[in-house]
């Protein structure tokens, strides 16, 4: 009864700015209850950020959700712009405009940051790593990435500034419980309360709660350290945020927010 499609009482044109899961799903509920859709995305393919999330080996579910939701856009015949990147949504012929945009990687402000690659480039395969990598940053995706490290047999060792790894609400706890207690098991450094001085060509510097400063080395350093929201236009009366462009979050808070959202319009 909650979440059954109700048709839109006024059918309007719908633009909708990102093809990331947001915009997808935003996408498909509008077409659903007989709105005019519209998806504009600025590279050539469908699926955002979450493309790179759903790299890992162990990510198959991710992987088909994504094909799903193209699967879907297919379906109700919604018009995909690709390579269009929308700057001005006043230029769009739309009543409602739903910014899906997401999130863009933080950078870590320290010398040497070029020596680093981003949590991005190595789970899309961009940048290929040696047996020893300084993961900065233990949260989700760091733990996820050091995770599919040690699947491959190398030797990763996680960096995080806060007191506990994936430090976050939201995020299910067998997930975190079970990622906590494989690196406990397979003795996966874990430095806690730690942050980077320094990133070398071969290492990092960093230094403990004690102010202990030390170096850990290592062939390659990724860096993931969260995201900050980048939508491309202020909220207004027709014009919602949603995903990560509103907050960043995580797979379930961007499908709901953008469920939300849709059956509003």
């Amino acid at each position: 009864k909650k979440y059954k499609i109700e048709p839109a009482a006024t059918k309007k044109n719908v633009a909708i700015i990102g093809g990331g899961i947001g915009g997808m799903e935003a996408a498909i509920v509008c077409a659903k209850r007989g709105h005019s859709v519209t998806l504009y995305e600025k590279d050539d393919k469908l699926g955002g950020v979450f493309i790179a999330a759903a790299a890992p080996s162990f990510k198959e579910k991710d992987k088909q959700l994504i094909t799903w939701y193209k699967r879907e856009i297919r379906k109700y015949k919604i018009p995909v712009k690709f390579n269009t990147e929308v700057t001005d949504i006043s230029t769009l012929n739309a009543d409602e405009v739903v910014v899906a945009t997401g999130a863009v990687a933080r950078t870590l402000p320290v010398q040497g940051a070029e020596y680093a690659m981003s949590a991005t480039e190595f789970l899309l395969g961009e940048k290929q790593v040696g047996e020893n990598v300084v993961i900065v940053g233990g949260g989700l995706t760091g733990c996820e990435i050091a995770y599919e490290l040690y699947l491959q047999g190398k030797k990763p060792t996680i960096v995080e500034m806060k007191d506990d790894l994936i430090a976050v609400t939201g995020v299910c706890l067998a997930n975190t419980s079970f990622l906590r207690d494989f690196f406990k098991a397979n003795g996966v450094p874990v430095h806690l309360e730690t942050g980077v001085e320094e990133i070398c060509e071969d290492g990092v510097r960093v230094k403990d709660k004690d102010g202990k400063t030390f170096k850990i080395l290592a062939d390659d350093v990724i860096v993931s350290v969260g995201y900050n929201p980048a939508p491309i236009a202020k909220k207004a009366k027709n014009v919602h945020i949603v995903g990560d462009a509103n907050k960043v979050g995580n797979l379930r808070t961007v499908i709901w927010q953008a469920w939300d959202v849709a059956m509003k319009l």
